[in-house]
């Protein structure tokens, strides 16, 4: 019974650990929507402990990193 329990409350908070209200948007979405993409790698950068495993987190990372990384990006610096 002990056990079961304590599975109930695990699945319960790992349920509602996830639950922060923000849709998740894919790489293709960060990369086709600049505003919400550098605004979201400010937030995530702001509170990197909280947020930087976040989905939305490293999905407008991954997106930033393959931008940088596209030869047709003029916009993009390169090192």
């Amino acid at each position: 019974m002990k056990a079961r329990n304590l599975a109930i409350t695990v699945l319960a908070v790992v349920a509602l650990a996830g639950c922060d209200g923000e849709k998740t948007h894919s790489v293709d979405w960060y990369k086709t929507h600049e505003t919400e993409r550098l605004a979201k790698l400010k937030q995530c950068a702001d509170d990197p402990g909280e947020l930087r495993l976040s989905p939305n987190c490293v999905n407008a990372n991954k997106a930033a990193e393959e931008l940088s990384l596209d030869p047709k990006n003029k916009a993009m610096p390169r090192l």
